[in-house]
């Protein structure tokens, strides 16, 4: 523990990479291995004298991974690891403890590993430069060790020629390399992508080439597409040309329309279609082996120009078709329109009489610009049957579609027949509530006549009932003479 406490107080990092950088890139991977933290203090009762008692304590490295730029000096601290932890003490995990030695860090460049061998130990730490992850491992020495060897140099990634090429290599093998005509290299020389100048080659045959004029060329002379500033040739035969005045050219003698439509003079606008031959003359489209049709009809070869005219007037009675059509439609909306506000008026009409013999009504309707004035009237035949009839006129007359008209007026006429027992309504006419009105008022005259005539009743009762008490009292000789009084008879 003594040597490990030694240890810790010696300071080492880690540097290896390439030379030649830009300012601000990192060149280097850098590693810190000396900086130390207690996992678990010592219990010494006299730190100057172990013997008297206690546990010693345990100490921990941690290994530092940097990104470096050896030019600059700045860092990027990429992995920061303490080696042992609480758990690992007295376990077969306790070598932790032990420092990496400085001089047995080693880059797998092939792997893309830094490989941080443990001092005294066959242990190891490996960081994954790629997945920024370290693991660990046993270590195995190198098979020849160095010291067969008189001198050991590396095989940098980097070679440099006096012809001033440059090439990466793996493994001996080459990857990329620039040539000193400015060419860049992809692979091996017999399986290579060689970016140059002027496009792209594989295996020394060009792929992507940009001429002179400005064109790209994709494939080798003969087998080729050309790329223009007017469109694609193919093996140097326009195939597809737009051209300044608009037109675009199918083919080299070619089929060509234009990127807008045109206007004729009647105001119709049209896509067009024609052929030119080399000279820039017309020259008229031959449809060879195929049919041609104009919706769906054929259009017969030859001089012969029935079929067209017979379809250019087919056409022109199909537009006045459509003109009329279009008339009839409109017609027919406005028919159709004047239609309900009939309806509307009728349903306005009267349809049964209930206070009277004969009601009659004017109703109204409008609808969609039209408007309708209707007339009817209803009549009570007897208790069971009603009858009604009306009609009603649309203003603005009657409209004609082509196929039809439609009238301006219209009249209807009907009857009700009530079935089975007459249920009187629960409401009153106003005939019957003026008679039913007559009714209480001579009823309530007739109970004030009752009312009058019981208390003269009353009263001549009261009278007989006195009178008859007297006359008790006489009979009884019970009164006195002064308590006889006497009645004059009426």
């Amino acid at each position: 523990m003594k040597r490990f406490l030694a240890l810790s107080l010696i300071g080492s990092s880690f540097l290896f990479g390439s030379t030649s950088i830009k300012a601000e890139e990192y060149d280097s991977w850098a590693i810190k291995i000396n900086e130390t933290t207690w996992v678990r203090q010592p219990t010494y009762i006299d730190p100057l004298d172990p013997s008297k008692g206690g546990e010693p304590g345990y100490e921990s490295y941690f290994i530092e991974v940097y990104e470096y730029n050896s030019v600059t000096g700045s860092e990027n601290r990429k992995l920061r690891h303490q080696q042992l932890q609480d758990s690992d003490i007295g376990t077969s995990d306790q070598w932790k403890m032990y420092q990496v030695d400085k001089d047995s860090i080693t880059l797998n460049s092939i792997e893309g590993k830094i490989n941080l061998k443990v001092t005294g130990q066959n242990k190891q730490y490996i960081y994954d430069i790629k997945n920024n992850t370290i693991s660990t491992s046993d270590y195995d020495a190198p098979t020849n060790p160095t010291s067969d060897y008189q001198k050991i140099f590396e095989i940098p990634t980097v070679l440099g020629k006096s012809d001033g090429t440059k090439s990466i290599e793996l493994g001996g093998s080459k990857i990329v390399s620039q040539e000193s005509d400015g060419s860049v290299q992809l692979g091996a020389d017999t399986n290579d992508i060689d970016v140059v100048a002027d496009g792209l080659n594989i295996d020394g045959a060009a792929v992507i080439t940009k001429n002179t004029d400005g064109s790209i060329q994709i494939g080798a002379d003969g087998n080729d597409i050309d790329i223009t500033a007017e469109g694609l040739n193919v093996d140097g035969n326009p195939l597809i040309t737009k051209k300044d005045n608009g037109e675009i050219h199918i083919g080299k003698n070619s089929l060509i329309t234009k990127s807008e439509e045109e206007t004729l003079s009647d105001g119709t606008k049209v896509q067009p279609l024609y052929a030119k031959d080399a000279d820039g003359n017309k020259i008229p489209i031959n449809i060879d082996g195929s049919k041609l049709l104009i919706d769906g009809v054929e259009v017969t070869a030859g001089a012969d120009i029935t079929q067209i005219t017979t379809n250019k007037n087919n056409i022109s009675t199909n537009t006045s078709n459509i003109s009329t059509n279009t008339s009839n439609i409109k017609n027919l909306g406005e028919g159709v329109a004047g239609s309900t506000a009939l309806t509307a008026a009728l349903s306005a009409l009267p349809q049964t009489s209930k206070e009277s013999k004969l009601s009659c009504g004017v109703g109204t309707g409008a609808y969609s610009s039209r408007y309708a004035v209707g007339f009817g009237c209803a009549s009570k035949v007897s208790e069971r049957v009603d009858i009604n009839a009306g009609g009603s006129y649309v203003f603005g007359g009657s409209k004609s579609y082509g196929g039809g008209t439609l009238d301006s007026g219209v009249v209807k006429a009907g009857f009700i027949f009530k079935l089975g027992e007459l249920n009187k309504p629960n409401q009153i006419s106003i005939k019957e509530k003026e008679e039913f009105k007559k009714e209480i008022s001579d009823l309530k005259e007739n109970n004030e006549n009752i009312l009058t005539k019981n208390q003269k009743l009353e009263n001549k009762v009261f009278t007989l009932v006195a009178r008859l008490e007297r006359l008790e009292k006489i009979a009884l000789s019970e009164t006195t003479s002064k308590d006889v009084a006497v009645y004059k008879l009426k």
